[in-house]
């Protein structure tokens, strides 16, 4: 019988178990195993592939003895069943059927008969001929045999790459790419798979993708593998009885990883391109791994970037705005000093705006901290918008000064439940936005009801000035993001922590659009009925 040919199926079915343990995947249903469509599942063997020349060659031996046909008819019979033979078996057995046919040809069927002896010159030149044809014919067929089978082995292992090469480009994230690349490595492969990739510790983990689970041998054997850069395992001479291949990811410096795969029980050797097709999709696995870095290294620059101009950015805007109401501070004490409060009867009221002022940024620079460090713990209960609104104008003081603040509440209004002191912080940060960003004068609307239908409640603030620019409307509540403000720059935390406390009371803010004049901020929690209400 001629060497089983490298055939691959493609596109695969898809596994059972995917992601999951070798024990869940075969405990899967599965259908009768099929024969072996990769892995060369025996050697050529010669003694079969003779057994079948000398039988083809006696049937037409027995048959051409009872047959009336002369010998040159028999002699075209033999050199048919030599072109037949050539198309199964390999070039030796063949040249075996061409000299083994002239020979028994000769001995039976030219006379005289039984007899290896020629009469004349014509039969010799005949049997001449019949032998130089059969054994050109027979070696020519076997030769076209064996590059058509090697034209379809290079034309199934480029598919198989761009099978793979298509799945990889294709995948958005490295969890996808390597559940695509094993998918196609066990569906080829006909066995299991696993990467390891090394952890932040150095030391090789499986890939969540893998339908191997290696134990502790095998991640000692893929560690060796990974460390010295060399293929180990099965078909390599190193550890050839292990059960698992092991193949290097290598990349430009050490070794990116390993890819294990366990062949079926019935694979007994792999031949130089079956290896070589090895090789090449654990090269495109580590181009996948070796991008995946590239890009994270490129995020965590670009992430180390945008960090440090933060930085610069909160440095900027904090010496500048502590100046200010610093500078107005140490002015008011020193004519304080000099000349007495009777002579300078405003400067106490300066004192306590530039220091409501101070106590603002810096409570707005510790909020900032405690929501990035998750230290916001609300302690929810029951709270009235009036006493809400009216604590937070206390704490602007002068901020609202010449500024008609209007509170529109709906007749249903309920309680909210929130935490009082982080809900204040909300209000006056709201407040103070819309004051800084309106034309002095300009009135300030508050409008407060139940959304029934979406089952909350809300809080707009509502002003009359430019409004919201397009641009800025996707970046509002990031922080250090600020607009062209009348009242000073800012620090542009003041949305930012809005959103950050709102979400965790269960709430959140938006930013609404509509045809009139200035914007609308409207801040909404969970609405959750009261049954009755203190006194007080």
């Amino acid at each position: 019988m001629p060497a089983p040919a490298l055939i691959l199926s493609l596109p695969h079915p898809p596994r059972p178990g995917r992601g999951g343990t070798a024990a869940e995947s075969d405990a899967s249903p599965r259908e009768s195993p099929r024969p072996s469509t990769f892995w060369v599942t025996h050697s050529p063997s010669w003694g079969r592939e003779l057994a079948e020349v000398g039988g083809l060659i006696g049937a037409v031996t027995v048959a051409g003895w009872f047959s009336p046909f002369d010998f040159h008819a028999l002699g075209h019979v033999y050199l048919l069943a030599v072109i037949l033979l050539s198309l199964r078996v390999s070039r030796g057995p063949a040249l075996v059927a061409a000299v083994g046919s002239a020979l028994v040809w000769d001995y039976v069927f030219i006379p005289p008969r039984l007899s290896l002896s020629l009469l004349d010159l014509d039969e010799c030149l005949l049997l001449g001929t019949y032998f130089v044809v059969a054994m050109t014919a027979g070696q020519l067929t076997s030769l076209i045999r064996a590059q058509q089978r090697s034209e379809q082995r290079r034309e199934r292992r480029a598919t198989a790459l761009f099978h793979l090469t298509r799945a990889l480009a294709g995948a958005r994230t490295l969890d996808d790419g390597v559940a695509a690349a094993l998918a196609q490595v066990d569906g080829l492969f006909e066995g299991q798979s696993a990467l390891l990739l090394p952890d932040e510790h150095g030391h090789l983990v499986p890939h969540r993708a893998s339908t191997l689970a290696p134990d502790a041998a095998a991640l000692a054997m893929a560690e060796w593998c990974w460390r010295c850069r060399r293929e180990a395992g099965r078909f390599t001479a190193t550890s050839p009885d292990a059960d698992c291949l092991y193949l290097p990811l290598r990349g430009d410096g050490p070794a990116l990883g390993v890819l294990m795969i366990r062949p079926p029980a019935h694979a007994v050797r792999s031949s130089p391109r079956q290896h070589d097709l090895f090789e090449a999709f654990a090269a495109q696995i580590a181009l996948l791994v070796q991008r995946e870095q590239l890009r994270s290294a490129g995020e965590r620059a670009q992430i180390l970037a945008e960090s440090d101009r933060l930085h610069r950015t909160l440095l900027d805007s904090v010496s500048h705005e502590l100046r200010t109401p610093l500078a107005v501070l140490q002015a008011a004490a020193e004519n304080l000093a000099r000349d007495g409060a009777a002579r300078h009867p405003a400067l106490p009221a300066e004192i306590l705006t530039a220091t409501r002022r101070l106590n603002r940024m810096v409570g707005n620079l510790l909020s900032q901290s405690r929501l990035e460090a998750g230290g916001i713990r609300p302690l929810l209960d029951w709270c009235d918008v009036r006493d809400l609104v009216a604590s937070a104008r206390r704490e602007l003081g002068d901020a609202l000064a010449g500024r008609p603040l209007r509170l529109d509440l709906a007749d249903d209004m309920p309680l909210l439940l929130a935490d009082a002191a982080l809900l204040e912080h909300v209000f006056t940060n709201l407040l103070l936005n819309a004051a800084l960003y309106c034309p002095a004068g300009s009135p300030l609307t508050i409008i407060a009801g139940l959304d029934e239908a979406r089952g909350r409640v809300y809080v707009t603030f509502a002003d009359e000035g430019p409004g919201i620019p397009a641009g800025l409307r996707a970046q509002l509540f990031q922080k250090f993001r600020r607009g062209e403000s009348r009242g000073g720059n800012g620090l542009g935390l003041g949305l930012s922590i809005v959103r950050g406390l709102m979400q965790a009371q269960g709430g959140d803010v938006l930013a609404e659009d509509h045809a009139g004049r200035g914007a609308r901020l409207t801040i909404h929690l969970p609405h959750r009925p009261h049954t009755s209400v203190p006194q007080e």
